[in-house]
């Protein structure tokens, strides 16, 4: 593991989010955009783009390359799902959500 370790507690679910966790990473190893891209073969410019959240696309090619530059990896974690009010609400009225046990 990276001695330079980031954790949020909120999934990432857009590009521009993928992209500002890692211009926060990038950032936390001192390294500026010219190093980055240079060393994962892109321009500099694609970079500032991916990290500022205006990249239309961005191919996992690149992401997995630029995060071998900071020497990180990708990893996959299953989605727990929260109920919302009207999952507990329609629990309740069917009468799975009652006793001590009742979440």
């Amino acid at each position: 593991m990276s001695p330079y370790t980031y954790s949020s507690p909120d999934p990432l679910q857009t590009l521009p989010e993928v992209g500002q966790r890692f211009q926060a990473l990038r950032k936390a190893t001192g390294k500026t955009q010219t190093e980055v891209a240079t060393a994962a073969g892109m321009r500099q410019e694609a970079l500032s783009r991916f990290e500022s959240g205006s990249a239309a696309d961005f191919s996992l090619s690149k992401l997995l390359r630029l995060l071998q530059v900071l020497e990180l990896q990708l990893e996959f974690k299953a989605v727990v799902r929260r109920p919302t009010l009207n999952d507990v609400l329609h629990e309740v009225r069917e009468g799975r959500n009652t006793g001590p046990d009742a979440q």
